[in-house]
């Protein structure tokens, strides 16, 4: 059903390890899910109010602590 690869087979992915990512995968996969909280926290804002609100407070500080962290992994381990 699916797409074929560069080299025309249509292979599914197998297991991603860890070490695979690396720090920059890391920081996409948290700011993605930090805005995913954020969003979640800003529909349920009309609902129940201070809870939505707290949500989106603590999904937007994810979002941008993901990439200072990455730049200070960059300065210690550069």
């Amino acid at each position: 059903m699916g797409g074929k690869d560069t080299d025309g087979s249509d292979r599914e992915p197998g297991p991603v390890d860890p070490e695979d990512i690396g720090p920059a995968g890391a920081v996409i996969a948290v700011a993605f899910t930090g805005s995913v909280i954020a969003f979640v926290g800003f529909a349920l804002l009309v609902l129940l109010g201070d809870v939505g609100f707290v949500l989106v407070a603590i999904g937007l500080l994810v979002v941008f602590a993901s990439p200072a962290a990455y730049f200070r992994y960059r300065q210690l381990y550069g």
